[in-house]
């Protein structure tokens, strides 16, 4: 069991949307080496626009705007992962719930709709030799009215410690990473990524910094340790 807390702020508090949410999983063990995880989330997610101080030209004025909003959704999630010792593949759904943010009223037609989202994943580990591990995998994703959205990534692994990769987002953007583990419980790294859409003429690229630590608050001796995973 575990929580989510994920906050969005657009545009100096011209949107904010919070999503709080519980997640369940509950692991089925299929054999000595293979595992069937299942997990279930529900929470909810608040949406607010404050579109007071915009300006927009007179001939351009858009009564959409007009009126700020402030509003809070239910939903709920499920997914699906099974794991062997070099193999993983996964199903996931993370909003079963579609909702509408913005919606027709009052004769003004405002579109802001959350559509269900499918995500597939699947990756393999490589032991070139005992210190250096390849990870390819690939993650798609599919939304009804869109083309199939797919990531492609290729790291690198040195020594279980030192990790490097690539990834190319179709007709999208190419990204950059690198991680260490400074301790087995604690990873620090970096990320860049370069837009290749039209998005790119006014964006230089995103940078990010992250930290992944494991946590064995209960003691149940079965953690990152005990069962350690290279994906």
């Amino acid at each position: 069991m575990g929580t989510s807390i994920i906050t969005d702020d657009i545009g100096d508090g011209s949107l904010k949307e919070n999503n709080i949410y519980v997640d369940f999983a509950y692991i089925l063990k299929l054999d000595e080496q293979s595992n069937l995880s299942l997990g279930l989330k529900g929470g909810i997610t608040t949406f607010e626009t404050n579109f007071n101080g915009f300006r927009f030209p007179e001939i351009q004025d858009d009564p959409a705007f007009n009126e700020n909003l402030n509003n809070t959704f239910p939903n709920i999630g499920l997914g699906a992962f099974y794991s062997r010792d070099k193999f993983y593949a996964g199903l996931s759904i993370p909003n079963l719930l579609t909702s509408k943010h913005l919606e027709n009223r009052d004769g003004i037609t405002r579109i802001g709709a959350e559509a269900i989202h499918l995500f597939g994943m699947v990756g393999y580990v490589f032991d070139v030799n005992p210190n250096l591990k390849l990870k390819p995998s690939i993650l798609t994703k599919m939304v009804t009215g869109t083309p199939i959205t797919a990531d492609f990534s290729f790291n690198v692994l040195f020594n279980n410690r030192f990790e490097a990769g690539v990834s190319y987002r179709l007709e999208d953007s190419v990204n950059a990473m690198f991680n260490i583990s400074v301790v087995p419980a604690l990873r620090i790294g970096y990320a860049y990524d370069y837009t290749l859409s039209n998005i790119g003429s006014f964006s230089n690229g995103s940078h990010e910094i992250f930290v992944l630590f494991d946590l064995d608050l209960w003691g149940l001796k079965k953690g990152y340790d005990k069962s350690p995973r290279f994906y």
